[in-house]
Parts: C-alpha cells; sequence; structure tokens
C-alpha cells in the first residue's frame, strides 16, 4: 500500500496520530495541513490520546519553614520532552511571602492562594473539562461553623463570578480539614479530619450535597498515610506499615456502602535495594507525598527526601532535605 492512500485514509491517520509517543509529536504533526489539526484537536481523540499516554510527572515543588519560596525540582525526561520543558521557567523567586504563605497542587496545576483566603478557611481547586475556554473547571471549597454545625459551601467560577454550586451541613461540629490534603474528583471532593481519636475520610458528593465520614482500613497507620487520586478519578489510600507500602483502593457499593480493597502491597527493603540506596533505615519513614496515579511516592527517610517510581521499583530522584 502507498504511504500516500495510508496518510489519505483518516482512519489509518487517526490509529498513527494516537500511537505517538509524546504530546510533542502529536504539536509538530498536527501542523502538517488542517486535516491533521483537525483529527489531533478532536476532544474524542485527546481523551484517547491521553489514556494511552498519561501525562509525564515534569518535576515537583518543595517547600519547608526554612525556605521560601518554594524550590522547583525537575525530573529526567526523554530528549523529546526535555528539550521544550528547558525552555520553560517554574521558578517562583518573583512572589512575594507578604501576600503567598505556600503554593497548593490541585490535578497537576499550580495554585497561589492569599493569605486573605487561608484565613478565611477557604481553598481553590480545579479540574479539567467543563469549563471557561482554557477547558477548565474552578472551585473553592469554604468551610464554616454554626452552632454545633459544620458548613461547607462549594463554589464554581462561571464567566468570573464565583457561583454556589453545593452545600452541605453536618452536625458533627468544627471538623478540622487537613490543609492543603484536598482532593476534587468528577463529582466528589475528598479530604481527612482527625475526629474521636482517630483519622476520618471526608467526602463530599457535589451531585448530592451529602457530607460523608468514613473510616479508614483498620490496618491502617496513622501516622504515615496520604490519599490522592488515580486517573480516572477513584481514590487510593497509600500507608507505610513496618516495612511495607500499602496502597487501597476506595469504592462504594451498590447500596451506598463504603469498602476498601487492598491493591498492592510493596516490600520497602526491595525498593531500596533496587534503588541502591546504601543502610536503608525504615524505623521513621514519613509519607510525604503521592503523586501520578499514586506511581510516584516521596518519602523521607533520615533526613533524605526519596521519590520513587513504583511501577518500576526504581529511584528517580534524590536530593538532601533544606531544614
Amino acid at each position: 500500500m502507498a504511504i500516500s492512500a495510508v496518510l489519505d485514509n483518516d482512519d489509518l491517520l487517526y490509529e498513527i496520530l494516537l500511537r505517538l509517543a509524546f504530546p510533542t509529536s502529536l504539536v509538530r504533526a498536527s501542523l502538517v495541513c488542517k486535516r491533521w489539526l483537525a483529527l489531533a484537536s478532536a476532544p474524542a481523540f485527546l481523551r484517547c490520546f491521553r489514556d494511552l499516554h498519561p501525562p509525564s510527572l515534569l518535576g515537583f515543588y518543595v517547600q519547608t519553614e526554612g525556605t521560601y519560596p518554594p524550590k522547583f525540582v525537575p525530573l529526567p525526561q526523554p530528549p523529546e520532552l526535555a528539550a521544550v520543558i528547558s525552555r520553560a521557567s517554574f521558578d517562583l523567586d518573583s512572589l512575594s511571602r507578604d501576600k503567598f504563605d505556600y503554593v497548593l497542587c490541585c490535578n497537576g496545576l499550580l495554585i497561589l492562594p492569599d493569605r486573605p483566603l487561608l484565613k478565611t478557611r477557604r481553598e481553590i481547586l480545579a479540574k479539567a473539562g467543563g469549563g471557561a475556554g482554557d477547558g477548565l473547571s474552578y472551585f473553592c471549597l469554604a468551610m464554616g461553623y454554626k452552632e454545633q454545625h459544620t458548613v461547607m459551601d462549594v463554589y464554581v467560577l462561571q464567566d468570573g463570578v464565583w457561583a454556589i454550586h453545593s452545600s452541605a451541613v453536618t452536625q458533627v461540629p468544627e471538623i478540622d480539614l487537613e490543609v492543603p490534603r484536598t482532593l476534587l474528583a468528577d463529582t466528589k471532593i475528598y479530604n481527612t479530619a482527625f475526629l474521636n481519636d482517630r483519622d476520618k475520610l471526608v467526602v463530599l458528593d457535589l451531585v448530592s450535597s451529602s457530607l460523608s465520614l468514613l473510616n479508614f482500613p483498620e490496618e491502617m497507620e496513622p501516622l504515615s498515610f496520604q490519599i490522592s487520586l488515580t486517573d480516572d478519578s477513584h481514590l487510593h489510600l497509600v500507608h507505610v506499615k513496618g516495612s511495607q507500602l500499602h496502597i487501597w483502593l476506595h469504592q462504594m457499593d451498590g447500596n451506598g456502602l463504603s469498602n476498601w480493597f487492598l491493591e498492592s502491597t510493596i516490600c520497602l527493603h526491595e525498593i531500596c535495594a533496587n534503588s541502591m540506596i546504601p543502610n536503608c533505615i525504615l524505623e521513621d519513614v514519613n509519607l510525604e507525598a503521592v503523586a501520578g496515579d499514586s506511581r510516584f511516592v516521596f518519602m523521607e527517610m533520615e533526613g533524605i527526601l526519596y521519590m520513587f517510581d513504583i511501577t518500576s521499583a526504581r529511584k528517580q530522584r534524590r536530593f538532601t532535605r533544606l531544614r
């Protein structure tokens, strides 16, 4: 079959473009002609492309009590991406500490809440889809207390104006959420709170405007855990127990009951051995963060912060933590 016959067939061209390894390659291909651009920019195509090629983690910001502004730590990338990323600037040196206390990351976006916003117990969230021209939707979670009730209001940004989206009230007084741990999925907002001497999962349903306080698995160690979203907007619980890393998947059954399923158990000694970390001591492991469909796990051991790609059990980056 001649090359022209292949490239003139939209179905075959669709499959070829879908198998390009990097988004940068897709951008170059879309510049060939208007027909290629139309195929490569179609929403259905982009959804399939993203499913087949999940976004790479470009890096992460590190913030400690002794450093400001937060520092961006880039991760090694394939040459096709590294050439583009090298031209971008992720520095936050121009930030004023009088205005911004810290940065938040929500679904791959960097959010800078100013101090007045933080004092009013509000948090800005963002997710892809359904928004304005940039394809994003922006939400604001506001918390308040009235008598013996906790009130959570969710606002959505529409045409530059914040409009009420949903509101939930619970009889539990003064729920203190872990900021900045709030996660925004398709129709739910997740966070954690410490109530009655134990950690609870806080779930705010944006459709039913209901607020639920759910138990974590009994096997969970309370001192070192994180929650994260999967690529399909389900919830993961990741925690350290002894020398193992446990990953749980949260699901609701047909009766609305909460269930936790142990999805993966990873030996930390094996990870350290594969990563060639000498004299690995697992007595005081702090789980700092989880990202990328729970693929990337950040753990602090003996004053050093490690990032592990647990899908390959291979250490990606290590640096001495600033104090």
